[in-house]
Order: structure tokens, then C-alpha cells, then sequence
């Protein structure tokens, strides 16, 4: 056999272990941090030969390409006219943002980013075009963020494999549609702010924050999908009914960021899949952070839907950042604040991941969305958040939980209490250790995150699904799920024997009576 035929076996060969070339839909809102993590994934897609393309809004297809120039786009909605959500992502009111966060303000966020993820959605399922092309498109699976957007209708709509990836729902949508226990006892509550180890009053608070959010979830989340999808696509197709057909759900979170729970098979940890490809800062930046000496760089990121801030904190936390000894570069877009040092660097977009896995990065000043989060883990940079909105407090929470970062209040904080927090973490040597020691923890696994990301999906491609590795407790009622049925029956059981024993013993002692009184009167 000739040197060239055995090669040519041994190439078939390699190629046959893996997946065919699929056709991946990918289906979710194209903004902030959500769509980052899933743009991620398909762009590892791509790179293993797959045909992924997305569900865009006709106004960013341009931008789109221009960023993800190897992901293909089929559009909706008018090219001309950018949906609600787009102008809320590049202006997000400073005064819901930034204003005390009280009960009401949470809500209002929260309701108006609602509101305009359930207008983009319903602009989608409107377009009865690109709902018949995708019909006839004969995709492999249906990749999305199962908290945001209607991928999971469309999944069930064309009835498609479905991989979510997202985190944990404060909502509880997850937890209904896995049916996975969640004891509330030793696991916190997304919102709660709280970690594993509870007392009496934060058991109780936790029990109290996961039912009044199941409600919120239920009556707004659930109900306005639910609503646009019976006015697009049918009746048939519900929220709770399209997240339980998900047959692997990617979480970005693990044991070094939430806590010990209950897990099904298909839920699968990928957590740090946005911090492992790491590249080179411009020559520009590389010499500004090397300038720092031994004394390092502090960077600071307030989010990516963050435009701008109050002058006023904005002049505050200038002041803090210009005592420090560090290099500062700081994520700020517009005119520098007035109180701006020479040691800090503005830009209006930074390198996050980059900067916190280069060597002279010495702590991490952010509003802690889950990202920048867990970039911070994966390279070991201690953190002091200084979280907004949405689960930026729970992050943090469990962050000064492992002991790698210090939490402020954004609304009350000082310059001098700003300084003193980015001091402690640089100079104390107990928090570096405790970040180090997460990443050391979070690197040491037998295929990364995104290995694990892409081999899953591909394994959902190969099967055509996996409902083999569903519970079957979405589809269970409530009285079978808990229980209640085989309750009822042994506590009627319990109480026929308990009352055939009463009977009994009621009639033995009547006829005892009875036996008395016959014999006292045959004496007498």
C-alpha cells in the first residue's frame, strides 16, 4: 500500500470523528453582554466548518458583518427604522441607571428593558417572509439566550434542537423549565444579594424574593412572549412549553461562582468561554500599561450599555483614580471629567478581556455585569464592583463571598472610600491570592469551556436532539410534582386504619360494657 493512499486513510479516518458541517440558527437579541457570549460560540461554530447564521434586525446587518464577518445574517424589520431596544442600549437613562435603587427603580429598569425586548421579538415573528424561508431552510439546531429573546418560540415554531446558553433566571424560568429541585435553604435566590450560607431571616428572605420574582416572571415575562407569540404564530406556543424542550442548556456559571445546587444532565457549566482567547493591546495601549512600572494598571469598565454617567460621579471617581500610584484606564466615553490625573486613560471602548489577562492589570473597578466577571476570575484580578443594575448585585455578593473583591454603593460612595477600596485589594495580598487560586481552579479542566460549548452542540447536531437526558418534570402538574396525590392517599389510608382502630376498639369496649352490666344484673 503506497505511502500517499495511507495518508489519505489516515486523513478520512480523522475527518469521520467529527460532526458534519451543520446548518446553526442562532436567535436572540443582538445587544450587550448576552449576545457577546452567544456571538462567541458561533463564531467557534464557524470556525469548525458550520454554517451559522443569525436572526438580525434589518437596521444592524451592516454592523453586524463588519464585527462578525464570518456568521451569515437573514434579516426582519425596517432597514431604515432601528428597533427600541438599539436606542435603549446606547442611551440608557442615567436617572434609571444611576439613581437610588430602591424597589421601584429595579422595576423600572427592568420593565422597560422588557418592553423593548418584546418589541424586537414580536418585529421578528411578524415577518411572515422570513418565517416561511426559515421553514424551508431545514436548519440543525437553534443556538440562543434563553432569558432575552423568543428564540426558544422560534425553536418550537420550527420545531429545532434548542441549546440556550444564559445564566441562572432570577425569574425562575429555568428551574420550571429543567424541573431540577431548588432547595431554598442553601441556594441563594437570583436578586436575593445573598450566598449559601443563610440565617433564619435570609432563609426567609430568600424564600420571599424567589416566589414574589416567580410571579413577576410569570405574570410579565412569560405573559407578554406568551401574548405576541398567540398574535404571530399561534396559540399553541408558549414560553414555558419552548424552554422545556431545550436540549442543553449552557450555563455560564459554575462552582467558583454560584454555589452547590442540584443540576439535571443536560445543564452543562461553560463558564470563562469569553476569557480564553486573549490577544495582543495595541502598540499605543501596550506602552501606556507599561509605563506603570511595578506599580501596575488599575482598569474600569462601567458596561457596555452605560453611555455616560452624572458629571458629578463621574468628577468623583476621577479624583480617586488620579491618588492612585497605578496607570488607570478607564472605559469612558465624551469629555473628561475636570478632576481627570495624568495617569488615567480614557477610551471610548476597551480591550476588557485583554487588559485583565495582561500581567501589569492589578485590580478590576466595574459595575459587574456577569462578563467582566468572569473574565476577572479566569485571569485572577481582584475586583471592586460597584454593581447597577440586574445581577450585577448578586455578582458582586458572590465575589466578596470567595474573597477576591470589595463592594461599593454607587450612589452613596466617596472619592476616599473609591481610593481606600482600590488600595486594599492592591496591596493586601489575601485578595490576589483567592483570585489566583479561582483561576487556578477554573483553568484546570479536561477540555475549556468553549471546547465543551461546541462539543455539546455538535453532540445535539449529531443526535438530532437529546431528550433522552429531559426530566420529565415540566410536563408533570403540580399535585404529581410535588407529591400531593400520593400524600392524600397515605394520609386517607393512615387515617382509615387509625379510624377502622378507633371503631374497633370503640365496639370492643361497648361490648365489655355491655358484658358487665349482663353479668352484675344475673348476680343480682
Amino acid at each position: 500500500m503506497s505511502t500517499g493512499f495511507q495518508l489519505f486513510l489516515a486523513v478520512v479516518a480523522i475527518l469521520s470523528q467529527h460532526v458534519q458541517a451543520a446548518d446553526i440558527l442562532v436567535a436572540t437579541s443582538n445587544y450587550g453582554s448576552p449576545w457577546m457570549s452567544v456571538a462567541k460560540i458561533a463564531e467557534a461554530l464557524a470556525a469548525r466548518g458550520h454554517v451559522v447564521t443569525v436572526l438580525a434586525h434589518a437596521s444592524q446587518k451592516s454592523d453586524l458583518m463588519r464585527k462578525w464577518p464570518t456568521l451569515l445574517y437573514e434579516t426582519f424589520g425596517d432597514p431604515e427604522k432601528p428597533p427600541s431596544i438599539e436606542k435603549l442600549a446606547k442611551s440608557l437613562p442615567q436617572e434609571m441607571v444611576f439613581s437610588s435603587r430602591g424597589i421601584l427603580d429595579t422595576l423600572t429598569v427592568g420593565s422597560t428593558l422588557l418592553s423593548a425586548l418584546l418589541d424586537l421579538s414580536e418585529e421578528m415573528l411578524s415577518d411572515n417572509q422570513l418565517l416561511k424561508k426559515l421553514k424551508t431552510s431545514h436548519y440543525d439546531v437553534l443556538l440562543t439566550y434563553g432569558s432575552t429573546s423568543c428564540g426558544p418560540l422560534v425553536a418550537q415554531y420550527l420545531d429545532l434542537p434548542l441549546v440556550c446558553t444564559m445564566r441562572s433566571l432570577a425569574t425562575g424560568q429555568d428551574i420550571r423549565a429543567t424541573g431540577v429541585p431548588n432547595p431554598l435553604a442553601y441556594v441563594p435566590t437570583m436578586a436575593s444579594e445573598l450566598t449559601d450560607r443563610m440565617t433564619f431571616l435570609q432563609r426567609a428572605k430568600n424564600v420571599l424574593v424567589y416566589f414574589a420574582c416567580s410571579i413577576v416572571g410569570q405574570l410579565l415575562f412569560d405573559k407578554g412572549f406568551d401574548d405576541f407569540a398567540k398574535r404571530t404564530i399561534g396559540d399553541n406556543f408558549t414560553t414555558s412549553a419552548a424552554l422545556a424542550r431545550t436540549d442543553v442548556w449552557l450555563y455560564q456559571s459554575d462552582l467558583m461562582f454560584d454555589f452547590p445546587k442540584p443540576m439535571m444532565p443536560n445543564m452543562v457549566s461553560i463558564a470563562g468561554h469569553m476569557a480564553e482567547d486573549v490577544k495582543s493591546l495595541s502598540e499605543e495601549l501596550e506602552t501606556f500599561v507599561q509605563s506603570s512600572g511595578d506599580n501596575g494598571v488599575v482598569l474600569v469598565t462601567f458596561g457596555s450599555m452605560i453611555a455616560a454617567m452624572p458629571a458629578e460621579l463621574a468628577d468623583m471617581l476621577a479624583a480617586a483614580f488620579a491618588r492612585l500610584p497605578q496607570k488607570v484606564v478607564w472605559r469612558y466615553p465624551g469629555t473628561p471629567p475636570p478632576s481627570l490625573g495624568p495617569n488615567t486613560k480614557t477610551m471610548e471602548w476597551v480591550p476588557q478581556n485583554d487588559l485583565l489577562a495582561h500581567p501589569k492589570t492589578k485590580a478590576f473597578v466595574s459595575h459587574c455585569g456577569y462578563n467582566g466577571v468572569a473574565e476577572a476570575m479566569y485571569h485572577g484580578v481582584p475586583l471592586v464592583g460597584m454593581p447597577l443594575v440586574n445581577d450585577a448585585h448578586d455578582n458582586i455578593a458572590r465575589m466578596v463571598a470567595r474573597g477576591m473583591a470589595v463592594s461599593l454603593d454607587i450612589h452613596t460612595v466617596t472619592s476616599e472610600e473609591v481610593y481606600r477600596a482600590i488600595t486594599t485589594v492592591i496591596l493586601d495580598p489575601s485578595y490576589k491570592e483567592k483570585a489566583n487560586k479561582i483561576s487556578t481552579l477554573l483553568r484546570d479542566q479536561p477540555q475549556s469551556p468553549m471546547e465543551r460549548a461546541v462539543w455539546w452542540i455538535e453532540h445535539v447536531i449529531k443526535h438530532g436532539g437529546l431528550p433522552h437526558l429531559r426530566s420529565r418534570a415540566p410536563e408533570l402538574p403540580f399535585y404529581q410534582y410535588y407529591l400531593l396525590d400520593v400524600i392524600a392517599l397515605i394520609v386517607a389510608v393512615i387515617s382509615a386504619v387509625l379510624l377502622s382502630c378507633w371503631k374497633c376498639c370503640s365496639f370492643a369496649c361497648g361490648m365489655c360494657k355491655r358484658g358487665n352490666t349482663y353479668t352484675k344484673k344475673k348476680i343480682n
